[in-house]
């Protein structure tokens, strides 16, 4: 095989597209198959990052500090090896697109795995759940099968009944067998008011239950394998009062942090949501 010299800027332009990439086209192909698949090995750990916002936040860095070692370190390599590199017979354009395509493949189907069965992204769009969660603010939502189960308090994304190809993202104030209540404005739960801290109401007028539901509906019997949910932003959210419960089979999941908030009317990052566990 004839040598030739390895491009620091090309190493390091693969191994930003795919990790270890850089170091397969440096001749070290064990080591850029290892950095390939310790990020698998790793992955039951990283879904741990769902427990707590610290965590989240530790993980994120410790994501961008591999990336940033693994760069450097192919960067490093491939302006040490000089001019005298002898080409490996898997030195070749063939295998690099190859080894690309094959890790697209693998991560598209790990990713939907993941989205399916432990955590998928979420971005919110409107502002039926302010002030919990703002418009801009991207959220984790837990999809194990325990969190398919949600209990009152949780917040939840769900299809949305009258359109499956829709996410909506509401609170579940009431379950199966529960009994609920909106009198002026205010939740009752099995005859008991519901204190919720986490609620705003930005009209005054009262509408009564013969013109519209927001501020006075039911008493209503939630049916078996179904939730009542309703928005924080209560004067301003399309939820259960107008459209009926959630069932069961429609919930993907219970939403659990805060990894990404952007204000786009100031055009700033929120930097103190970043983490936030959602309550």
């Amino acid at each position: 095989m004839e040598n030739k010299q390895r491009r620091w800027w090309v190493s390091g332009l693969f191994s930003l597209v795919e990790p270890g990439l850089g170091q397969i086209y440096n001749g070290q192909a064990r080591k850029g198959i290892i950095i390939m698949l310790l990020p698998l090995l790793l992955l039951p750990g990283l879904l741990l990052c769902l427990n707590s916002s610290k965590a989240l936040i530790v993980c994120a860095l410790l994501a961008i500090a591999y990336y940033i070692i693994v760069v450097g370190d192919a960067v490093s390599n491939a302006r040490r090896l000089g001019p005298e590199y002898q080409l490996k017979k898997y030195n070749k354009i063939a295998v690099y697109i190859g080894v690309i395509v094959l890790a697209s493949l693998i991560n598209l189907t790990l990713k939907g795995w993941i989205r399916s069965n432990y955590v998928q992204a979420f971005k919110i769009p409107a502002a039926s759940m302010v002030p919990t969660l703002l418009i801009g603010d991207h959220i984790l939502v837990d999809r194990h099968m325990a969190a398919r189960n949600p209990s009152r308090g949780d917040l939840i994304v769900f299809e949305y009944p009258e359109d499956p190809s829709k996410d909506f993202i509401k609170r579940v104030v009431a379950v199966a067998g529960d009994t609920v209540e909106i009198r002026n404005k205010v939740l009752f739960v099995n005859g008991k008011e519901v204190q919720e801290p986490y609620i705003s109401h930005k009209e005054a007028v009262i509408i009564p239950a013969s013109q519209n539901p927001r501020d006075n509906f039911g008493p209503q019997v939630i049916s078996n394998n179904s939730y009542f949910v309703l928005g924080d932003n209560r004067d301003r959210s399309f939820d259960s009062r107008f459209w009926g419960s959630v069932t069961k089979d429609k919930v993907k999941g219970t939403v659990k942090n805060l990894y990404w908030s952007w204000d786009k009317e100031k055009f700033s990052v929120r930097w103190d949501r970043i983490g936030m566990k959602v309550m």
